[in-house]
């Protein structure tokens, strides 16, 4: 795993992945999401001693992680009654790229946000290839929206630092400007929530209720975040987090029962999207 940061402060889902909103933009990006060959983490082997096979699962884990954050952001609407003022899926995306940008060191958080941004933008694609019509009246933003979302965020949280990545990740100078004030309003709204579950420190408060973790690299990867979370926080009530077949590439919370589940179908996709990087 990459190095750690300190935390600094109703079925819900993802949608299927290939079901997106809105007029693609990310076609002429797409191919700009290339991660660094072999990674950046600190504990990984060198480039040359990783294989093509085990960098497309760390890519993919990467972007499956970016999911359950922003299912933990449904999670946490629901749990600590936060206020949302907008749509709620903006903001689980909005709490997914905070996390990335918080919870991890600099190198581990920009391959994460490489990950990320190489899913959604491998989503817009397939969706503009596949000739669907635009389904602007749902939810969801379109995924180049969303894209745009995880790197502005990103780069607004150090632009001093981070701002050639941006622009190899297509991000425009129009929006760019705007992109600390946005990271610094985000960073507002979503903190006293992180405040408040890290205050009440350590705890056993998410549950894994997945498959053996020896069986499953994403079960192993979202294992060893529930383990993670629970040493640095801990919420009013029990979340289960699973992983399991959905019969479709999707992700989401079920406030019925106060469970995450990561559908083992949006592991196999992120896994193809790496692939294809």
């Amino acid at each position: 795993m990459c190095a750690r940061l300190a935390p600094c402060l109703f079925a819900l889902s993802l949608a299927a992945p290939v079901l997106a909103e809105g007029v693609s933009q990310t076609s002429v990006v797409a191919d700009q999401v290339k991660p660094p060959k072999g990674g950046n983490d600190p504990e990984m082997p060198d480039s040359d001693g990783v294989s093509e096979e085990d960098a497309a699962l760390y890519m993919a884990q990467d972007a499956v992680l970016s999911i359950f954050y922003h299912e933990m952001g449904h999670a946490l609407i629901d749990i600590l009654q936060a206020p949302v003022l907008g749509l709620e899926e903006d903001a689980a995306d909005v709490l997914s790229a905070l996390l990335i940008n918080e919870l991890w060191d600099e190198a581990a958080s920009e391959e994460k946000l490489r990950a990320t941004a190489a899913f959604w933008a491998a989503s817009a694609s397939e969706t503009m290839a596949s000739g669907e019509m635009p389904l602007n009246y749902g939810v969801h933003s379109p995924d180049d929206r969303r894209y745009f979302t995880y790197v502005c965020l990103w780069y607004g949280a150090s632009p001093d630092t981070r701002e050639a990545v941006a622009i190899e990740l297509g991000l425009p100078e129009d929006r760019a400007v705007t992109c600390p004030d946005e990271f610094d309003l985000a960073n507002r709204s979503w903190g006293p929530f992180l405040d408040e579950a890290y205050e009440a420190g350590a705890g056993t408060t998410l549950v894994w209720q997945g498959p053996d973790p020896e069986d499953d690299p994403f079960a192993a990867m979202l294992k060893d975040e529930v383990d993670y979370l629970n040493s640095v926080l801990s919420l009013p009530q029990d979340l289960t987090v699973t992983l399991a077949p959905c019969d479709e590439a999707n992700a989401f919370y079920d406030p019925s029962v106060v469970g995450v589940t990561i559908c083992t179908e949006i592991t196999e996709w992120a896994l193809d999207v790496a692939h294809n990087q």
